[in-house]
């Protein structure tokens, strides 16, 4: 009897799994769930006949005067059915297995990209099934193609990225000695270089800046009060720099070399000794980035003209209200844009509030954007490290980046940013080993890349590397705060707004079918 209540209660489960099916999946995956069901069906049916022909029957009584006759020693713990049991209890299993995976959401809007995007990928996606001239020809491609389009542009990437640092940092010392009192303005220190150029994954395409960072510092007399825009339960990439103005009567006193602006408040500075920080860079006594920057601007622009003469070059500022952007154009007809943008160090850790982040947020007035770029750069220093001599991690980036600014939305502005991919990239470095990382598997991580940013598309949800990430090396520092804290999703944007997913799917849609073209290219 109880076999027969499980039985039944199998066929029940086998007849009801439809049912449990989420309206939304689409017609393949329903297809193969009937195709499933009917199996089951069958071998349900196979299992029912095997217990016909053995006529398994159960007599409480039967049993009873059975155990009293029996040697215990024999027939102890040993029924021939259980076998039928553990089938039954796997059959169950193989059928609610389905009803527990994540089906994937529908969304009418980029339902097109998606179903391409899935074919190309699922059809290259097992690499185990490719013939080896196959996987050669793909290996030879993307080879041929970044020694073609990459490489050449970026031959003398490190002397370019040396000359860069040097350069800034000869304007900031020629800056220096025209900087007004040093209770007045803000103090610079000398340049870090960050992002794609010093990163080691810069492509000429578009002509891309090259970043530095300079940490600013308050002058005598005045000090930076983080306010984070922090919610409960999440971190923001935004917060804003209180200046206050702290009380140097006894130096003035003592030395007599500052004014107390503290307690002089009507205190008119000289001419000589310029503007006062609280005043012209302030707004509500929080420090200003558009005001900030066109300061420094300014100041880079006086430095030069006592600069010129040393190098030969002219140099054309930029408009822009989140960096110092400046154009160098050399004799012999190169041009180099360096962005130039300023940050605040928060606390003892090497992350800062800067007039610009990574993503490049369209934000102005008092809002400065928490950048990560010093831990960023240090990870991809801890990569080369322990990656494999000639690791391919670097040149898969800089192939998509070039193929991806070389489709028809690079006229446009795009959703899907550089630093999405890069995102993408260091998520799989620490993902998988480092071995896998060899010159020879260029074409794989390749398509890894691709793989796990169609996931993210697919999801809405990219998490932030950095922020959250408790996978993070150890060597990379970072407040505890901040390693532990809840995870950031990139893509939160996309989540609220369909046709913004429209679009980045469309994108990266693109970036595919160039990929596989280039394939596609050489195997014929």
């Amino acid at each position: 009897m109880a076999l027969g209540l499980a039985i039944g209660l199998t066929t029940l489960v086998v007849l009801y799994h439809s049912l449990m099916v989420n309206d939304d999946t689409d017609l393949a995956t329903q297809n193969r769930l009937h195709e499933y069901e009917e199996r089951m069906k069958r071998e349900m049916g196979y299992l029912q006949r095997e217990f016909d022909q053995k006529s398994w029957s159960w007599d409480p009584s039967q049993a009873k005067e059975r155990w009293r006759t029996t040697d215990p020693a024999v027939d102890d713990g040993t029924w021939d059915g259980w076998p039928y049991v553990g089938l039954i209890i796997l059959i169950l299993f193989g059928c609610c297995r389905h009803t527990m995976e994540k089906e994937p959401s529908y969304d009418s809007s980029t339902d097109a990209s998606s179903t391409t995007t899935n074919e190309d990928l699922e059809d290259d996606e097992d690499d185990t099934d490719m013939d080896p001239e196959s996987y050669g020809n793909r290996q030879k491609a993307l080879e041929a193609f970044y020694d073609r389009h990459v490489e050449e542009e970026t031959s003398d990437l490190s002397n370019m990225c040396n000359f860069i640092e040097t350069f800034v940092n000869d304007l900031l010392d020629a800056s220096r000695d025209t900087l007004p009192s040093p209770n007045a303005l803000l103090l610079l220190e000398d340049c870090i270089g960050v992002d794609s150029a010093f990163e080691s994954w810069h492509t000429q395409k578009g002509s891309k800046p090259f970043c530095v960072l300079v940490p600013v510092l308050p002058p005598k007399g005045h000090s930076f009060h983080m306010e984070m825009s922090d919610v409960e339960g999440a971190l923001s990439r935004h917060g804003h720099i209180l200046v206050e103005v702290e009380c140097l009567c006894k130096r003035e006193r003592l030395l007599g070399d500052v004014v107390c602006s503290l307690h002089h408040p009507t205190h008119r500075l000289s001419n000589a000794q310029g503007t006062v920080l609280t005043h012209d860079l302030c707004t509500s006594s929080h420090l200003d980035v558009n005001k900030t920057i066109h300061w420094f601007q300014a100041l880079m622009a006086k430095a030069w003209e006592s600069l010129s003469y040393k190098y030969r070059l002219d140099l054309v500022p930029q408009p822009s209200d989140t960096s110092c952007r400046l154009r160098l154009m050399f004799k012999s007809g190169r041009t180099v844009t360096v962005d130039i943008i300023l940050g605040v160090q928060l606390g003892d850790s090497l992350v800062f509030l800067a007039t610009q982040g990574a993503e490049k947020d369209h934000l102005s007035g008092t809002v400065w954007q928490r950048n990560f770029a010093i831990q960023e750069l240090l990870f991809f220093k801890w990569v080369s490290q322990r990656a494999p001599e000639d690791s391919c991690h670097l040149k898969c980036l800089q192939i998509l980046i070039y193929l991806k600014e070389s489709g028809p939305s690079s006229r446009r502005e795009s959703v899907l940013t550089n630093y999405h991919y890069k995102t993408c990239l260091m998520h799989l470095l620490l993902l998988q080993p480092l071995s896998d990382w060899e010159p020879k598997y260029i074409a794989p991580r390749t398509q890894d890349i691709l793989v796990f940013m169609h996931r993210a598309l697919q999801e809405k949800y990219l998490q932030h590397f950095v922020i959250g990430n408790i996978s993070l090396p150890i060597l990379i520092p970072l407040p505890q705060a901040l390693r532990s804290a809840p995870p950031l999703n990139l893509f939160r944007h996309l989540e609220q707004d369909a046709g913004l997913h429209a679009k980045a799917m469309r994108e990266f849609v693109e970036v595919v079918h160039q990929v596989r073209a280039l394939w596609s290219e050489r195997e014929e």
